[in-house]
């Protein structure tokens, strides 16, 4: 298994199809950010993103009314490893979140991968970012080193479009999976996840609103090796204190910073959890979300 591999075959198909800037080893893939992208193209894309951002692990369904992800193998690796923005790299000023297999090889943040026991080699790299700005040469020579690749490929994509949103809500079952890890959770007991989310309109504030879809519409059915009971109803986005505010509140009032905000708020509306050891099902939450 190798998911800067699996990444790199399904990304290079899109080289002639989108606006690139190459240099060094490194090339940058616009998405939407300088470049606009025709919406009839967009939401390929966008599916294409969020299933290189799991690494080639997930596979993501999107319709008008619903994105959905389906992970058979390795949730955790998948989702931790891979699609989690981890990674806060500065970029044009500011700072793009970023996503993806590179973060495996630069260790991005390398606790989580001690926790997961997973690494790999790889001469190539695939990075998803997030951005209103395309990194600079300076800017991609340094994440390449950081990554300690000979060739870097980045997806660069604008979080206020329709790539962006589907990107933020590919993410419902990583939400899931990252709360059950800040709450001590072994993710590595995991067998398979699969989650779905309503998708907001595509407003110049969709950013927040797809968050918002998550955190008040989005479930996550979890099939686990061993569970903890106790752990039902606090990995579920109402066991935060910021539960009921708009996502654009919790953001502004936390600077624009997202790795201020309290971490319990990034969980699903609900969580189903099956024990296959037991049999047994464990719900807690309720999606009151709605367009």
């Amino acid at each position: 298994m190798n998911l800067n591999k699996n990444s790199w075959d399904i990304l290079a198909k899109f080289i002639g199809d989108v606006s690139i800037t190459k240099d060094l080893g490194v090339t940058v893939l616009d998405f939407g950010v300088v470049e606009p992208i025709d919406e009839s193209l967009a939401w390929r894309y966008a599916v294409a993103v969020a299933e290189v951002s799991l690494g080639g692990l997930g596979r993501i369904y999107v319709s008008s009314k619903e994105v959905e992800v389906d992970i058979k193998d390795y949730p955790a690796i998948a989702c931790l490893g891979s699609q989690m923005s981890g990674w806060a790299i500065p970029v044009g000023g500011g700072t793009a979140l970023g996503s993806g297999p590179a973060r495996i090889l630069a260790k991005k943040p390398k606790d989580v991968y001690e926790r997961l026991g997973y690494s790999e080699d790889s001469n190539r790299a695939v990075l998803c970012l997030e951005t209103i700005n395309l990194p600079d040469k300076a800017e991609c020579k340094k994440i390449l080193r950081q990554t300690g690749v000979k060739e870097l490929l980045v997806a660069a994509y604008n979080p206020h479009s329709i790539i962006g949103a589907v990107n933020i809500l590919a993410r419902i079952v990583e939400m899931g999976v990252y709360r059950l890890d800040f709450l001590g959770y072994d993710t590595g007991k995991i067998i398979e996840a699969s989650g779905a989310v309503p998708v907001p309109e595509i407003t110049s504030d969709v950013m927040y609103s797809a968050n918002d879809a998550i955190i008040y519409g989005g479930v996550v059915e979890f099939a686990v090796e061993g569970w903890d009971g106790s752990l039902t109803e606090k990995c579920i986005s109402s066991s935060s204190p910021e539960y009921g505010k708009p996502f654009k509140k919790i953001f502004k009032e936390a600077g624009g910073d997202f790795y201020k905000i309290d971490h319990a708020i990034f969980a699903p509306a609900e969580v189903i959890v099956e024990d296959s050891k037991t049999k047994k099902v464990f719900q807690a939450g309720e999606r009151t979300w709605r367009k």
